[in-house]
């Protein structure tokens, strides 16, 4: 389960209560309920006082059934979200992130090394899938010429942001790995990274000149060819994009590596 969608939702539902309180105070204030009927297809609406009476509100006075059942939906709706936050916020304030790994840290190294976990703890896991996925495969003759802060050379610096952002984070990434086309082809896309979290691969590819044509008829038909062989956009393959009027948006990826990768 990704927490952080949690907390997104949870800031979202924080940000309706704060409208919807601004809204309350303009509502009608009246202990008045609306009695709503049908007869012949057509709703006939009622007020209904503190003392049970019934009176009917004619249609030219239809705003004020229409002001008391606003209120009735904000009332209902508010009851609602403070439900939901508190829901929540119990929720995210108890979540483990990792309860199978955590269970078995508990154990002391002695009583640890008697035990065969029921999947491999996340350290053992994470250097599987670097063995499993060597980066720097790439053949071109041109080494890159950025240094990361892992101590890689790369091609770009957006490149090296990128890189440079998936190991300040502590995101398992490789640069350049192989990849097995549908035809056969093996091409080397950017980056592949793994999500701890939910053990996924994902391969990040970043397009440096979006505003080029040919680079970008290019890339499109790159894009086809990955999803042929089974990386799909919004799935297991991430993208982000620069040109001329567009610079490198650091937040915008920041927000994708929340999103697909934490």
């Amino acid at each position: 389960m990704n927490i952080g969608i949690l907390e997104k939702e949870l800031n979202e539902i924080d940000e309706s209560i704060k409208k919807l309180r601004l809204r309350e105070k303009v509502v009608i204030k009246s202990s008045n309920s609306v009695v709503v009927k049908k007869g012949n297809g057509v709703y006939q609406y009622y007020y209904r006082d503190g003392l049970g009476n019934l009176t009917y509100i004619p249609s030219r006075n239809n705003n004020y059934a229409k002001e008391l059942v606003q209120r009735d939906y904000y009332n209902k709706l508010m009851d609602k979200l403070q439900e939901q936050k508190s829901i929540l916020e119990k929720f995210i304030k108890r979540y483990e992130e990792n309860p199978i790994d955590a269970v078995y840290e508990k154990f002391c190294k002695g009583r640890q090394i008697l035990i065969e976990p029921l999947r491999p703890i996340e350290q053992e896991f994470v250097n599987q899938w670097l063995d499993e996925h060597p980066g720097n495969q790439n053949p071109f003759e041109k080494r890159g010429t950025y240094l990361t802060n892992r101590g890689e050379y790369v091609r770009s610096k957006s490149e090296k942001i990128l890189a440079d952002l998936f190991y300040q984070i502590g995101i398992p990434y490789q640069y350049e790995a192989s990849y097995v086309l549908y035809n056969g082809k093996i091409c080397y896309p950017d980056f592949i990274l793994l999500n701890k979290r939910d053990r996924k691969t994902f391969y990040w590819e970043h397009f440096g000149l979006a505003s080029d044509k040919d680079y970008s008829e290019t890339n499109l038909e790159k894009l086809l060819r990955y999803e042929k062989s089974g990386l799909v956009l919004g799935d297991n393959l991430i993208v982000s994009f620069e040109s001329a009027g567009i610079s490198f948006d650091v937040k915008l990826i920041e927000e994708k590596i929340k999103t697909y990768l934490l």
